[in-house]
């Protein structure tokens, strides 16, 4: 008896779909979490870049103080 239960439940497939999808879903989402943050530490180190150029230009004098506001 147990083992012909346990046959069926080797052998039933009803729930493979749902798992497939799952897991695709879950890959999705990691490469979405790992694209999302290499972008912010790079948007990040451009920043800081773009300030601390922007900070040298004033502090010597290369650009007029209103050269950076719109």
């Amino acid at each position: 008896m147990l083992c012909l239960a346990l046959k069926r439940l080797v052998h039933d497939e009803s729930g493979q779909g749902l798992t497939e999808y799952v897991l695709l879903l879950s890959f999705a989402i990691g490469i979405s979490v790992a694209v999302a943050r290499s972008l912010r530490v790079a948007f990040d180190r451009g920043i800081l870049v773009f300030g601390g150029e922007l900070e040298k230009d004033l502090k010597t004098g290369r650009t007029q103080l209103g050269a950076w506001k719109n």
